[in-house]
């Protein structure tokens, strides 16, 4: 089981900095935070400058507040890791409390264009460790 879990934990590392080299390649800075604060690894917070960053998008049009909600929707909702999955969660929850209204806003529109509550995820599991099944019902809950 420990081999197993170091394993996944060098998977979530090698996809995290194939993901952030990709953003940066692209030159994508709204990804590239995204992807910085919302790492696989389940012992480390996410960097209040990345959660910053992504804050700051709300300051500007609607359209870059849209695409920040969007990009952190699709992370969520794309996601099988339950670190990731809290990350995200915990990023809507500091949208929601410290937030622009633009970002706010944004937030409260999203499920009506797409049809669907983005926030459910009742059906979301993660069994791959210990740590990972109790992140998993706090993402549940």
């Amino acid at each position: 089981m420990g081999r197993l879990t170091n394993l996944r934990d060098l998977v979530g590392a090698i996809k995290d900095k194939a993901s952030q080299s990709k953003a940066a390649a692209i030159n994508n800075s709204l990804h590239l935070s995204l992807l910085r604060a919302t790492t696989h690894d389940p012992f480390t917070l996410s960097n209040p400058k990345h959660i910053a960053t992504l804050l700051s998008y709300g300051h500007g049009s609607r359209a870059t507040a849209s695409a920040a909600i969007e990009a952190l929707m699709d992370r969520l909702q794309h996601t099988h890791d339950s670190s990731v999955a809290v990350k995200c969660l915990l990023i809507v929850h500091q949208i929601v409390k410290q937030g622009s209204f633009i970002l706010q806003d944004q937030l409260s529109v999203y499920p009506s264009s797409g049809g669907r509550n983005y926030l459910k995820l009742s059906n979301f599991r993660d069994n791959s460790s210990p740590v990972s099944w109790e992140l998993s019902c706090w993402v549940r809950w």
